[in-house]
């Protein structure tokens, strides 16, 4: 099918969709994080008068400069500007801005003092805090970030603190009325896979609930272990028995998921990435495996395997939590359920959007959106 067919056929469908989002009840955890971005000053002539380094490589000559005068290094930063962040948070701002029933669980403050930052997300999700949020200072440069991180309050998220903040009676209600389950960003929450088992045992299989989507999303995948990793991969095919698991991966996480199943390596092009993902899916044991780059996405499950480009832009405006942008438009389309093709195509223009406005864009907004393409 064209791809401006299926830009034009998903547009209609989305612009008939407003009541059945409405009624589609989603249960998202459990990150949360305040990024800080900041330039590096180069050279400073007078209080409004400086130049910025424009390159991580012009950065690094610098520390290196410093490292070989055996000189104290001390930078410079402005424009800092604190910003929602993590994969949750975002993801239930798009999903919520699409006009679904968002219940976000995550690390945003406590009860009585939520960080202001994730406004944001409260304009458009129930927000249940559960943590501090993690805290990142990003070095912005033309061609890239460098992100120094304290991430040590997501070490806090247990099913024990979920409990004891919101409450097992809560919990169960919440995990009973939704359509949708989604947990994102694994590989920073070092307590998550014990979390998902206490799932498994105390709502899953208890619940006697229909079976809904569950979504799941590794996050960077640099850091875990081979076995934790594999670990991981075990739970989400016990989650199967219960329900319909989404694997959602970007390239480098599809290549670490492909190694540690020991599925062989493909050329991550579309064909190639909708190959990967039925591989993947097949090993994994789970209903659906998505794979997203900026320029296409790719999706198999047990019948279908499709890829479609994405909507390009030279000229971004972000790039930061477009993933998360791209599985909240999918999951929006399989929530509706839409067929795989037009789930894409819905993900891909969220992102799209996103990329180009640096905002979660409405439904209004999207059918507009998808109408260009």
């Amino acid at each position: 099918m064209v791809v401006r067919q299926v830009a034009r056929q998903t547009g209609e469908r989305l612009l008939g969709s407003r009541a059945q989002l409405l009624k589609r009840v989603c249960f998202v955890g459990f990150d949360g994080m305040v990024e800080e971005s900041f330039r590096v000053i180069d050279h400073r002539g007078s209080l409004d008068q400086y130049t910025v380094l424009s390159s991580i490589e012009q950065f690094v000559v610098r520390l290196q400069k410093k490292a070989r005068e055996q000189a104290a290094s001390a930078f410079e930063l402005i424009e800092g500007r604190p910003r929602m962040s993590g994969s949750a948070p975002w993801f239930s701002s798009a999903l919520g801005a699409l006009g679904t029933q968002v219940h976000f669980l995550g690390a945003c403050g406590k009860p009585e003092c939520r960080h202001p930052v994730f406004a944001e997300v409260e304009r458009r999700a129930k927000v249940y805090p559960v943590a501090l949020p993690a805290f990142e200072r990003v070095l912005e440069f033309g061609d890239g970030r460098l992100s120094l991180g304290d991430y040590r309050s997501l070490e806090e998220i247990t099913w024990e603190l979920l409990e004891a903040r919101v409450g097992k009676p809560l919990l169960q209600e919440l995990w009973a009325s939704a359509h949708l389950a989604a947990f994102l960003n694994w590989s920073r929450l070092p307590h998550l896979s014990l979390l998902w088992k206490r799932l498994l045992s105390e709502l899953c299989h208890l619940s006697g609930s229909p079976r809904k989507l569950l979504f799941f999303d590794l996050g960077n995948l640099l850091h875990p272990t081979d076995a934790d990793l594999a670990a991981a991969l075990k739970i989400l095919a016990e989650f199967e028995t219960c329900h319909d698991v989404v694997l959602s991966l970007n390239a480098l996480e599809s290549e670490a998921v492909a190694r540690v199943l020991h599925v062989p390596r493909r050329d991550l092009d579309i064909t190639g990435a909708a190959s990967l993902a039925a591989a993947i899916r097949e090993k994994a044991g789970i209903s659906t495996v998505v794979i997203h780059c900026p320029r296409f996405a790719a999706v198999a499950d047990g019948t279908t395997e499709e890829g479609l480009e994405a909507p390009h832009t030279a000229k971004p405006k972000t790039v930061s939590q477009a993933g998360d942008h791209f599985n909240a438009g999918f999951c929006a389309g399989r929530l509706l359920g839409w067929k795989l093709l037009h789930s894409l195509q819905l993900g891909v223009a969220c992102a799209g959007f996103y990329v180009r406005h640096a905002a979660s864009p409405t439904r209004e907004q999207l059918v507009r959106f998808l109408r260009t393409l």
